[in-house]
């Protein structure tokens, strides 16, 4: 039986994820931060409630219902009641990849394709390079670069080339180097229907490089200025290379990313990424040939959680930044836009105004829910009853796709005030669907839609806490002198309490126990859930503080309205002394509840 290499495994995996081989047998939904789907193992595709949890950043599904786990190729394995090497071989087919075999003398054939695509890159960037600096055929794309005010660092970090006229001496040079046709023809480097024609000719080289520093691919820039040709080429995907799962400038933006401090930067083009590193802003990145994908989304979370957008300002330039937003957040990064006044992108500004113009245009950001408010705002009347209705259906996918209910509720609360209605009714819109929602996080009815258990969209501010503290069991100590079990309301809430105190009481540390003491099958799942769920698994602990303080403020103002139901219905027979009691009980819990709702307010407002 064959036995395949680590090549092919990994190519495999750059073409395909989880989510892409086990939709192709059952529905899969997002929700909760992560996709779903009904277990095709215990349930044949046909459970009331999707339980088979996928994990894409990972690679791995569990079902937690029956206990299944494992990655695509135990999917297949299970699904086609194949082998390990067959399962292989059915995905390799699926995502168009060339089997490799670890035998003789077709392994180290195999196994040099690979590396013999990376030499080429690395080679044909050291040409390219050559080219720009020192050929007379570079003399209009140096003029070019010197007219955009690209300095000869910028050159330099990002390894600029020239790509010269003609159809075919791109093939010519690199057969001249002993490159055989068979390895040109996966490099991406040419016209698949006229090859040997190259895709690179008379344009401006912007090498792709990976997170190795390894070039993968090409981007090119046009400087014939003929109308028959596009402005950009991009290379296709190879065996090295996947747009969907790279971005220009990530290796160049590593060093930043990595030191925690900045964001990562989305910008739109090669040349915008350029500029804001030489404009000292250095954490910039952008996509090739492609809108921003949740794949990158995911590239981009193993650097930082924070990520600000600053597309162009024209329409598409807005529709990409509201993409880009949606797939971030869901992914539960905090998200920001940028906007610039003096041109329409940096390089427009770096060009004509220089980089010291565009480090003072670049202006504090806003939170991506404030850019959306006052975007969809602009729009609507606001004024009147439709114009209300129309703005929350614009602003709800992104109240649905907020991960925490403490957060989402923060929104809700700064969209209350913005349109004179109350929390509870905008809250109730969004779980009955009156907003008209139609994406993925809707409950779906019996006629073979989605009805998720977990509801992450209706989660309380109780559940909240008690998922969150079921995931942080040594904190229940602390917190249980802030959030009594009288302050909850939601019953499930109190179930997860109450095994929180067993736990406490008798020393249980393990999910595994932790769960056994939880005998609701819904709340069991929940909790279950939650432990996959980042942001009850590493959520910060200032929104557990918030969610305490929350209840706290409901459990005072309860308290406000019975003594004001008490004053206003027995005053006549309550004594002076009683009467000033109740007052001054009153006057109190006015003052603790205005302090901690002003508390509260800056909070939020620091946050965003």
């Amino acid at each position: 039986m064959p036995r395949y290499t680590d090549q092919t495994i990994n190519a495999i995996k750059m073409r395909l994820t989880i989510k892409d081989v086990v939709s192709s047998y059952v529905p899969v939904i997002a929700k909760s931060g992560r996709y779903w789907a009904k277990c095709p193992f215990h349930g044949g595709g046909n459970e009331r409630t999707p339980s088979f949890a996928i994990n894409e950043k990972d690679g791995f599904y569990h079902c937690f219902s029956c206990g299944e786990s494992g990655d695509m190729f135990t999917f297949i394995m299970k699904m086609e009641h194949l082998t390990f090497p067959e399962a292989v071989e059915f995905l390799a087919n699926k995502a168009g990849v060339e089997l490799e075999v670890q035998s003789g003398r077709r392994e180290k054939k195999d196994k040099g394709e690979i590396e013999a695509l990376y030499d080429l890159n690395q080679r044909l960037q050291g040409a390219f390079h050559y080219l720009l600096l020192s050929s007379p055929e570079g003399k209009n794309a140096r003029e070019y670069l010197e007219k955009r005010n690209v300095s000869s660092e910028m050159i330099e970090r990002f390894q600029l080339g020239y790509a010269p006229k003609g159809a075919y001496w791109l093939h010519d040079f690199l057969i001249s180097k002993g490159y055989s046709d068979d390895i040109l023809r996966k490099s991406g480097l040419f016209s698949q229907n006229s090859y040997p024609y190259s895709l690179f000719q008379e344009r401006l080289v912007f090498p792709v490089r990976n997170r190795q520093g390894r070039t993968i691919a090409f981007s090119g820039r046009d400087l014939s200025g003929r109308d028959n040709v596009p402005k950009y080429v991009n290379s296709p995907d190879t065996l090295v290379y996947s747009k969907r799962h790279n971005f220009f400038g990530l290796y160049e933006a590593l060093d930043t990313l990595k030191n925690g401090s900045s964001p990562a930067l989305l910008v739109e083009g090669n040349f915008d990424v350029v500029s804001m590193h030489q404009a000292g802003i250095t954490y910039a990145i952008a996509s090739l040939g492609t809108a921003f994908t949740e794949e990158q989304a995911e590239l981009i979370s193993r650097y930082t959680d924070r990520v600000d957008i600053m597309f162009d300002s024209d329409e598409a330039g807005q529709k990409s930044t509201d993409k880009a937003i949606m797939i971030l957040h869901s992914k539960g990064l905090d998200c920001s836009v940028h906007h610039l006044s003096k041109g329409k992108d940096a390089s427009e500004i770096i060009e004509k105004y220089g980089e010291e113009a565009l480090r003072n245009d670049f202006t504090p950001s806003e939170t991506a829910f404030s850019y959306l408010v006052n975007k969809e705002r602009v729009k609507y009347n606001i004024r009147t009853p439709r114009g209300k209705s129309d703005f929350l259906k614009a602003i709800s996918p992104f109240l649905l796709g907020t991960r925490s209910s403490v957060e989402r509720d923060s929104y809700i609360s700064s969209l209350s005030v913005l349109l004179s209605v109350p929390d509870d009714t905008i809250r109730e819109d969004l779980e009955s669907g009156g907003t008209g929602y139609g994406g993925e996080e809707e409950d779906i009815t019996a006629a073979g839609k989605p009805d998720m258990k977990f509801n992450r969209a209706s989660v309380s501010i109780d559940l909240y806490a008690m998922l969150f503290l079921a995931n942080h069991r040594n904190l229940f100590r602390q917190y249980r002198q802030r959030i009594s079990f009288g302050d909850l309301r939601d019953t499930e809430a109190e179930i997860i309490y109450m095994a929180l105190e067993n736990a406490m009481r008798n020393d249980i540390t393990g999910n595994e126990l932790f769960l056994s003491l939880i005998s609701d099958e819904k709340a069991r799942n929940d909790v279950a859930t939650s432990f996959e769920l980042d942001e009850y698994r590493n959520g910060k602990v200032s929104a557990l503080d918030e969610a305490a303080d929350r209840l706290a403020l409901r459990g005072m103002e309860d308290q406000r309205t019975v003594l004001s139901n008490q004053l206003r219905s027995f005053s006549d027979s309550l004594d002076p002394d009683q009467i000033r009691d109740a007052l001054e009980r009153k006057t109190e819990l006015d003052r603790d509840i205005a302090a901690l709702r002003a508390d509260l307010f800056r909070r939020t407002r620091s946050e965003e």
